[in-house]
């Protein structure tokens, strides 16, 4: 089973309720989020429990508010939408399992638990949600990748043109392959070093998204680079020989801030190598890239740019605080990935912790109020409190992102 748990605290919601029974108060509001997707199946539950503090004795009130808030802030973090909240909510509140009849992206919600501590109420709800894939990809912001050079797996293999610094050259022409076939992402830094396969990836992926400020890693291990000679034989003597050669590459898509593996793959092709045996050719020209194999070579990084680009299309856009000036923020999205002016982000902190079973999970710690986007250059933005609320807690490398 797998765990991500998003947890807010410190938010204050100040809500009146004019009636002759009683007004209600919500003081403090605690969620917590733990996302459930066993092995094998394809349902996601979003678990959340709010707390609201009861007034006047008026429990009613208390309960459909923690009860509504619960349930608004699982569709949030999903991604779904549903025409109303507050019929969720009487639904809920009248029966403790609410199936939805509608065929929309809300399956069921169930009342998980309700608790009273003084004056003090716990409701937790527990929906089952999928999200439309027409809605996944809400911000449009492009996704930054962080890449290095490739390492060829068998060096001797290079020996045929002295290609030894393809594993430099291929990230530069992939980069130019994302920036023609990629909509949802882009190489943004090419460290100039070697990706080490026998080093922990996950660890490297973490710091190299971190250095460089990108949100996704992409590594690479050439694998490949045979070639077989084809005879012509005596009934074609007119014809030379001719040589195949083979490019195989390993690609691995890493989550750079959590390492969470996103996809690995193996893609290869094989193409006829025209060069003379003892020929050395230059890979980063653009003769070797016009040659026939150099043209297969490049088709198939293109492929590997369309496929990151689709895995990528539905994951929510992070960028990274930079600088913290009074209260101005300034983030490391701007035109270039698609930010506009005026549009709203949530701030929060990745924190990592370990249950009593040694377990690892990420702890996502929101920000309670939005910051709106004031001004933007072409890799940067800067940010303001949306209302004018004092930005407090907030440190460069903490993150935002607009759900």
């Amino acid at each position: 089973m797998v765990f991500a748990h998003f947890h807010q605290t410190d938010a204050l919601r100040n809500q009146r309720q004019n009636s002759d029974i009683a007004s209600i108060k919500v003081r403090r509001l605690l969620l917590l989020f733990v996302l459930f997707m066993p092995l094998g199946a394809e349902a996601i539950w979003y678990e959340a429990s709010g707390q609201a503090t009861i007034i006047q004795g008026n429990r009613e009130h208390a309960r459909r508010m923690a009860t509504e808030e619960a349930i608004k802030q699982a569709l949030l973090f999903s991604g779904a939408k549903v025409a109303s909240i507050q019929k969720l909510t009487d639904g809920l509140l009248s029966d403790d399992r609410l199936e939805v009849l509608s065929g929309g992206e809300v399956n069921s919600v169930e009342m998980v638990s309700e608790n009273y501590s003084g004056d003090l109420i716990s409701v937790t709800i527990r929906a089952d949600i999928f999200p439309a894939k027409t809605d996944c990809d809400i911000t449009g912001y492009k996704k930054d990748i962080a890449t290095t050079w490739f390492p060829i797996y068998k060096r001797a293999q290079a020996r045929l043109g002295q290609l030894y610094e393809l594993g430099e050259t291929v990230p530069r022409r992939l980069e130019q392959n994302f920036s023609v076939s990629a909509g949802h992402a882009r190489i943004d830094h090419i460290f100039p070093n070697y990706y080490s396969p026998q080093q922990d990836m996950t660890q490297q992926a973490i710091t190299l998204s971190r250095d460089t400020g990108t949100q996704l890693v992409l590594f690479g291990e050439i694998l490949d680079l045979s070639h077989k000679v084809e005879s012509a034989g005596s009934l074609r003597f007119w014809q030379s020989d001719q040589t195949q050669r083979h490019f195989s590459l390993r690609a691995y898509l890493i989550n750079g801030i959590t390492g969470e593996l996103l996809f690995t793959d193996t893609f290869q092709t094989q193409a006829l190598w025209s060069y003379p045996h003892n020929e050395i050719v230059d890979a980063a020209s653009g003769a070797f890239w016009s040659s026939t194999y150099g043209s297969g070579v490049n088709n198939l990084l293109q492929r590997i740019a369309e496929r990151v680009d689709e895995e990528v299309a539905c994951l929510p856009s992070y960028g990274r605080v930079v600088r913290v000036v009074g209260e101005e923020i300034t983030i490391n999205l701007g035109r270039e990935h698609g930010v506009n002016q005026g549009d709203q982000m949530q701030v929060f902190k990745l924190g990592q912790f370990f249950d009593t079973e040694g377990n690892s999970h990420y702890q996502y710690q929101l920000h309670p109020f939005k910051v709106q986007v004031m001004s933007i250059s072409g890799t940067s933005a800067v940010v303001e409190s949306v209302n004018g609320q004092p930005l407090l807690n907030i440190q460069p490398n903490d993150f935002v992102t607009k759900r």
